[in-house]
């Protein structure tokens, strides 16, 4: 079953197609506190994978449906680099569902420095390029308050 139109996407950057396994297998995203942007209320999240994804770079291939956000430190959603600069950081851990591929990935016809776009799932699924998703800034109505229902644990 595919999404309702009007379902809230957040278009988030994977740096790294590690850090796209980690979303697959282990189901949540990390996002630093200090980089969260204004429209951190969605349904769902969708990924942009850059030119580390080699062939599959500069798209948007994969979805995924957010379950619940808790704030955490880096350290523990990574123990094996507990010594990383800043494993002292507060992130947002955003448990998503299964990972779902889209029925056409969505490319970046140039290359272009994406770190967030608030959208929706229907200019998701109709874009032919990542430019189709921006959007004038959303009327209050469309993004609400608050994170979406979900709940900060």
């Amino acid at each position: 079953m595919n999404p309702d139109d009007d379902a809230r996407v957040l278009v988030v950057i994977v740096p790294k197609p590690h850090d796209l396994e980690l979303v697959r297998t282990a189901g949540w995203y990390r996002l630093p506190l200090a980089h969260t942007p204004p429209q951190l209320a969605a349904d769902y999240l969708a990924f942009y994978q850059p030119a580390s994804f080699g062939q599959a770079r500069w798209q948007i291939q994969y979805y995924a449906a957010i379950v619940r956000y808790q704030l955490v430190h880096r350290r523990d959603l990574l123990p094996a680099e507990a010594t990383h600069p800043r494993a002292g950081d507060r992130y947002y851990r955003i448990d998503v569902g299964p990972l779902q591929e889209l029925e056409r990935p969505v490319p970046s016809a140039r290359l272009r420095c994406i770190t967030f776009i608030a959208t929706t799932f229907g200019r998701l699924r109709q874009a032919i390029d990542v430019t189709d998703l921006f959007t004038p800034t959303p009327p209050p109505e469309v993004w609400g308050g608050g994170l979406a229902g979900k709940v900060i644990t």
